[in-house]
């Protein structure tokens, strides 16, 4: 009878101990698109759809709120129907870290863009909006 308990026991452990690196390793606490950070802080959220304003450069920005990923770098990535654009680099220095970056759309890159959240190499989220040419 000990034994089997003891066994049940240490199966609960080792179930435990593989998914905690996963817990260990923080969470987005939240991430989303916005027309600009003040105080480190999103002011908006811009919702899935942007349109395209003809002679106008819009600058849309994209917002994580980082909890527990003290040490790591976070990469914002950014794509236009699949296809990296540009990749932003953040070294985390605390546990809660707020970071964002910003993308500049002009007229002709209408499409799905995202931005994939990468910490220490490997993709944690991804968030998208469409761009889109409505004239």
């Amino acid at each position: 009878m000990w034994q089997t308990l003891t066994r049940v026991v240490l199966a609960g452990l080792l179930s435990f101990a593989t998914i905690l690196p996963a817990w260990a390793e923080g969470t987005v606490a939240r991430a989303q698109f916005s027309t600009d950070v003040i105080d480190r802080e999103p002011i908006d959220d811009i919702g899935p759809v942007v349109k395209v304003e003809y002679g106008e450069i819009q600058r849309v920005y994209f917002f994580t709120d980082l909890r527990a990923m003290s040490g790591g770098q976070v990469i914002h990535r950014w794509k236009l129907d699949g296809e990296e654009q540009a990749d932003v680099a953040f070294d985390i220095g605390g546990d809660r870290w707020r970071v964002w970056s910003s993308k500049r759309l002009m007229p002709g890159f209408d499409g799905k863009w995202s931005v994939d959240i990468v910490l220490d190499g490997n993709i944690v989220e991804t968030h998208s909006f469409d761009y889109v040419d409505e004239y």
